[in-house]
Parts: C-alpha cells; structure tokens; sequence
C-alpha cells in the first residue's frame, strides 16, 4: 500500500517537539513545522518508494533529502535529485542532516567534489553551507584535508549560516589536524566572526583538552 506521506507526518507528530523545534529554525514559518522528530523521518524515509510528493512542510522537505541518500539509486540519479533539491534548502537543520545522509559520496569523492564546486562558491547562504557540511563530513581525511581546510580558511561571508559551517568545520578539522588548523587561529588569517566561532568551537569540544582551550581563550579579538 503506497504510503501518504503528510498523513503519516501527522500521525506521528509531537506538538511538544513542534514548540522546542521551531525556536531553533527562526528563519522558517512555524506553521511549516509539524513536529516530528529525526529518528521517526529517517524511518519513514527508508520506507518510501519515490519522492513524488509535497514540499510544503519542514518534515517534507527533509524526507526529500533523506531519500536522494537511502533509496537505491545510482550515482547520477543521485545528482540528478540534488540538482533540483539543493536550491530549496532554506534552514540549518535540513541542510545539516541530509549531508550527513548522503554516504553514497564516500564511494566516489572525486566525482562528487567536482558535482559540489558550484555550490562552493555560491551566493546562495546554504548552498554554500551544504558545500561546507558535505566537506566537512566526506573530506577532512588525509587525502583531502588540505583542500578542505584551505576552503574553510578562505571563507568570507557576511552570511551567518555560512560562517558557522565554516567554523564548526575548522573545529572538526582541529580535532584531526591540529597543527594545520593552529596555526591559521595563531595567525588572525580567519576573516570577520569566524575567528572567533572557531574558537569558542574548539572550546566546546570534549576532544580538546584543557590547556589547549585555554591557549586559545587569549586568541580571541
């Protein structure tokens, strides 16, 4: 039996979450948040057999994205659907969860980094995010850590979504590579408020130890 999607939505919605959710996303209409929680849309995502329906709710737009990366489809149609989906990305959350969705990319980086440099360079606020995230989720390895902290270290936007992918990113990156993401704090390269975001980044994380976030504490400007 073909699923309804927005029924299913309702049926499963949590206004209590509705309320908690919708303060979080401040750029987006709460009337377009029904209020379901992420563990009960990657479940119902498993399930669908297509993306033939409405993008009217929050909900409906992040089952969208999750489908282009649990369906079994092939890699081009993958891109075909991140083509048409990607432009409509219009908060935080969406973005960030449908990046880390996208695994397929591991198999193939090379081909996907080429399909992402479009939305590197964007003037779209989350096109670019979405470039960040998925750099930061794919490409912080040896392989392509330069690369990827070369482009986080460039970042300069007036766009607060973009500047806080690019320093949650650089924070990430320390974790793995601190010697190349010291110096870059060390030296004030980072532009505007991403210098200071990257720290208060890296003090948040638990995989940073003590005296190393207070070093950084004194790079703040």
């Amino acid at each position: 039996m073909k699923m309804n999607v927005r029924q299913e939505l309702f049926n499963n919605r949590d206004l209590k979450y509705k309320d908690f959710h919708s303060a979080l996303l401040p750029n987006i209409d709460a009337n377009r948040v029904i209020g379901v929680r992420i563990p009960v849309l990657r479940k119902m995502a498993k399930r669908l057999e297509n993306d033939d329906f409405d993008w009217e709710y929050y909900e409906e737009q992040m089952l969208h994205g999750f489908y282009i990366g649990y369906a079994r489809l092939g890699f081009e149609e993958r891109l075909m659907l991140l083509k048409r989906f990607i432009p409509k990305i219009d908060n935080w959350a969406v973005c960030d969860c449908v990046c880390s969705t996208l695994k397929f990319i591991q198999k193939d980086r090379a081909a996907f980094l080429d399909f992402l440099q479009k939305y590197m360079f964007s003037d779209s606020e989350f096109e670019r995010r979405f470039a960040t995230v998925i750099l930061m989720d794919y490409y912080l390895d040896d392989e392509y850590a330069e690369f990827a902290i070369d482009y986080f270290k460039n970042t300069d936007s007036d766009l607060y979504y973009v500047n806080m992918a690019a320093a949650w990113a650089l924070s990430t990156a320390f974790v793995k590579y601190p010697k190349k993401v010291m110096p870059l704090i060390e030296n004030g390269v980072l532009h505007g408020d991403i210098h200071n975001m990257t720290i208060s980044k890296i003090r948040d994380s638990l995989r940073v130890d003590r005296e190393t976030k207070e070093y950084l504490k004194t790079l703040r400007r």
